[in-house]
Parts: structure tokens; C-alpha cells; sequence
């Protein structure tokens, strides 16, 4: 069974019982209190009955009472009233009948009850389909006086109202009915709306979103569906880019494979099955050789990304003037080489990470930038500090970048001159082990670049968040450039 029905089914009745027990409630106390002012009504009247009969009565002479009878005392005061005879007896202490104006006689249990201290009481009463209520009160001469009253009508009223009642309760709870089925079908056709969204999202429809603009749990719930969705449709957007990835990792790691294999067998080949020179055998040997070097470079760059990724990072306080001054000192003859020039400035400051992995961060960096310099030209590396941590630039006159290739050039493989890095020995793995590394020491980077105009990494590091004395001895001083365009003297500066 549908949900709608369900709270149809459920409402409903509830409604209608609710209502049945509400107006039966009020219909009762409304009966209640016209029976119970009915019932003082005769209570009065039996009391003004007693009161005249008492009054008479007394006015009569012992002579004058022997020869009245008690119907002539009861005619001759509604005579003189001018009264109709009502609904009234006149009991002896015998409890015979002494007066009797009609020929009505309903059985009671009143008179049983009523002693010294209750001399009145008053009984309802049905005989056949009537309602009567009789009032009985001893006088102070020993006599009993009855009234009766028919009361039917207040119960006949009481049932014509019931009757109205069951009525309009039907009417009412059928409106009532039909307009929640009504509310219900809309508020449903919502959920409807989110639950054939939820299939089409589970068909792999991952753009599918729900329209719904209502300010109710239902509208909340569709902003969740909507959320999720979207986080949903970009997680699975990453997993595409990664598998995308992936495929072009095994794909571009096959291909560095294949050249320097075939190479190696073609030569090896060509060692087994010729006679050679001895100058022509060094050369097969000599070209062997570095493509086994090649092999061997990249098989370390892979187990070194793999290691990145999970060993721990063993933090301590690096001095970034001396760290650099390091770097300088492990780069200079490669720069040298190919007539490069290399300017380091840093401000006095702290890094916090694990040297060694660092340090290949940096030559590495500076390596690439020596790659894609031309003899003759500089590299600068920046050092300063920040309030939240420290910078360190690495900036090259080489060839620059296209925007594409900036957003590119960490992936593993990936070489924008793929014959200019094979040259220099590269296989693109570089930049995706330096990333690895930054993230391990929580770091980050940016990449700006134009061509012809060079390459310029800014790595960031920050300060933990809980600092000592020792980190709150580091001040900020004033940044001194060397002369970037203005060449400075030498080849290291550091700015105390």
C-alpha cells in the first residue's frame, strides 16, 4: 500500500474519532445542564407547593381541619392562585394517598431516603418511552408531597442533536477526508519527484537534479538529494580524471620502457650476431650502458614516489639560510656545466619538515630549471618570511610555459619538450615526487609562467600550530632583493 493511503487510512479515522468523542463531550454537558435546571425548576415548584399546602393549612382551625378534607386545602389554594392542577400527591404517614390530581403513578424509591436531616430528594424516572422527575418532601405536619414533571423533551433533544451530530460528522469527516487524499496526492507528488530522480541517479544519470521549491521537510530533503548529487557527480568526476590518469601513467610508463628496451636488445643484438669494430663495440656497449642508466633513474624515481606517499615525515627545524646554502653547494657543478648562474637570498627564517626529503624537493626544482635554461642565463632562489610560515621561489629565464602545460607539468610522465627532457635525462617524474613530498609536510605551491619568459615556483610552507620560544624568536625583516636584473656580485646572498 502506498504511503498516501496509508496516512489517509490512518488520519481519517482518527479525525472522525477525535470529532465523535469532542461534540458527543459537548452535546452530553449541554444535557447536563438543562436536566440539571429542570431539576431545580421542580425542586422550586414542589418546594411553592409545600409552602402553600403548609400555609393553608396552618390557617385552618382544628374544627375547620377535621371537617376539610387535604383536596379541598390543595383546590382551594390553587383556586385562590388561580392555577391549573398539576402533577402532584399528597401522601400520609401510611403512605396512602391522600390527594392525587392525576391518574399518573410512577414507582420510586425516594421516600426511602429521606429522614430528619434530608427532607427532599428527587428521582429521574422512565416509564415506557417518557422521562419524568419526581420531587417528594416531607412537611412539618408528617405529610409527603409529590410532584412530577415529564421531562422527555430534553432527552428527545438530546437525541435529535446526536442525530444532527452523526450527520454533520459524516459530512464534515468526508470533506475532511477528500482534503487531506488531496493534500497527500501533492505533497507526494514530490516524493514522487525524488524518488524518480533517485533511479535515474542510480542509472548512472549523475547530472539529474530535483526541482522543488517548497519550504517544508520535503524541500529540505530535496536540497540534500541535490547536495549529494553534486558531491556524488564530483567524486565521481575525480575518479574519472584518476582512472584518466592512471591510463595515461601505464600508458606513458610503457613507452619510456619500450625505447630504451629496444634499444638495448637491438644493440645487444647487434653485439651477438656481428663482428664489430672496437670502436664500433664501445659504441653499442656505451649506448647500452645509458639506456640501462635511464632504466635504472626511473625505476628510482618510481620507488621514490611510492615511498613518499607512505613514510612518515620526521619534522624538525630547518634553518632556511643554511639549507639553501646547502642546495647551492650540491647544484653548482651541473650549473656550471652549462654556464648557468644561480642567485640564493632568504631571510632569516625556519621551515619545519624532513631535510632529506626536502632537499631533493629543491634540486630537483632547480634541476628542471637548469633544463629549460639556455647557457648563459641565471636562476634566482627567494627565501622569505611570512606570518603564517615561510616562501621559497625558484624562477628560471627559460622557455616558459603555455597555460595548458602549468596545470600538467606535476603529473607523472608529463614533459613539455619530451626530446629536450629524454636529452637531459629526464623521464617526468620530478615534479609529481616533489608534490608528493610538499603534501607530506603539508605545504603548497604556484606555478606562473609565460613563454619566452620563464618559469616561476613558489613553494609555501606553514608554522605548526602550537609554537614554542624558539618559533617566537623568528622576526620578520625587511625584504632585500639581490639585484635580480641588476646582478649582483655574488653568487649567494643571505639577508641577516
Amino acid at each position: 500500500m502506498k504511503l498516501s493511503w496509508k496516512l489517509f487510512f490512518i488520519t481519517t479515522p482518527v479525525f472522525i474519532i477525535f470529532l465523535t468523542l469532542f461534540g458527543t463531550w459537548i452535546i452530553q454537558e449541554n444535557f447536563q445542564s438543562s436536566l440539571k435546571q429542570e431539576v431545580e425548576r421542580c425542586m422550586v415548584e414542589n418546594q411553592m407547593f409545600q409552602n402553600s399546602y403548609e400555609l393553608t393549612k396552618n390557617a385552618l382551625s382544628e374544627d375547620q381541619l377535621e371537617q376539610a378534607s387535604v383536596r379541598k386545602i390543595v383546590e382551594s389554594f390553587y383556586r385562590r392562585k388561580g392555577e391549573a392542577y398539576g402533577n402532584a400527591r399528597v401522601l400520609g404517614a401510611g403512605w396512602e394517598v391522600l390527594y392525587q390530581d392525576n391518574s399518573l403513578h410512577i414507582e420510586h424509591h425516594i421516600m426511602d431516603a429521606l429522614d430528619s436531616e434530608h427532607n427532599v430528594g428527587y428521582e429521574i424516572v422512565q416509564k415506557e418511552d417518557q422521562f419524568y422527575v419526581i420531587v417528594m418532601c416531607k412537611s412539618t405536619f408528617g405529610d409527603y408531597i409529590e410532584t412530577t414533571k415529564n421531562i422527555t423533551e430534553i432527552f428527545d433533544d438530546r437525541t435529535d442533536q446526536y442525530s444532527r451530530y452523526q450527520l454533520g460528522v459524516l459530512t464534515v469527516a468526508s470533506l475532511a477526508g477528500f482534503s487531506i487524499l488531496f493534500v497527500l496526492f501533492f505533497v507526494m507528488r514530490n516524493m514522487k519527484k525524488l524518488s524518480r530522480a533517485t533511479r535515474q541517479f542510480a542509472r548512472g544519470k549523475y547530472d539529474v537534479r530535483v526541482m522543488i521549491r517548497a519550504h517544508d521537510e520535503i524541500g529540505t530533503l530535496a536540497e540534500d538529494f541535490n547536495w549529494m548529487a553534486n558531491a556524488m557527480n564530483m567524486q565521481m568526476q575525480q575518479l574519472q580524471n584518476e582512472v584518466q590518469r592512471q591510463e595515461e601513467f601505464t600508458a606513458a610508463f610503457a613507452h619510456e620502457l619500450k625505447t630504451p628496451l629496444t634499444s638495448i636488445i637491438g644493440y645487444a643484438d647487434t653485439m651477438r650476431q656481428m663482428e664489430l669494430s672496437p670502436e664500433e663495440r664501445d659504441m653499442c656497449a656505451d649506448y647500452i650502458y645509458r639506456q640501462g642508466k635511464r632504466l635504472q633513474s626511473l625505476s628510482y624515481k618510481l620507488l621514490e614516489m611510492t615511498l613518499a606517499g607512505k613514510q612518515d615525515v620526521d619534522s624538525k627545524e630547518i634553518s632556511v639560510p643554511e639549507f639553501l646554502q646547502e642546495i647551492q653547494k650540491i647544484v653548482c657543478v651541473s650549473l656550471e656545466e652549462k654556464q648557468l648562474t644561480l642567485y640564493v637570498s632568504a631571510q632569516e627564517g625556519m621551515i619545519f619538515g624532513d631535510r632529506e626529503l626536502l632537499a631533493s624537493v629543491f634540486i630537483n626544482l632547480i634541476d628542471n630549471a637548469r633544463k629549460a635554461s639556455e647557457p648563459g642565463k641565471s636562476i634566482w632562489v627567494t627565501g622569505m618570511a611570512l606570518p603564517g610560515g615561510y616562501s621559497i621561489v625558484v624562477e628560471d629565464e627559460g622557455h616558459g610555459l603555455l597555460p595548458e602545460e602549468l596545470s600538467r607539468i606535476a603529473e607523472p610522465f608529463y614533459m613539455v619538450d619530451k626530446s629536450r627532457a629524454r636529452k637531459e635525462g629526464g623521464a617526468g617524474l620530478g615534479l609529481a615526487l616533489c608534490r608528493k613530498i610538499i603534501e607530506l609536510h603539508q605545504g603548497s605551491w604556484q606555478f606562473e609562467s609565460e613563454p619566452g619568459k620563464g618559469l616561476r615556483i613558489t613553494v609555501l610552507f606553514g608554522l605548526p600550530e602550537v609554537t614554542g620560544r624558539k618559533h617566537k624568536r623568528m622576526r620578520r625583516i625587511k625584504r632585500r632583493e639581490l639585484a635580480r636584473k641588476g646582478r649582483h656580485a655574488g653568487k649567494i646572498g643571505v639577508i641577516e
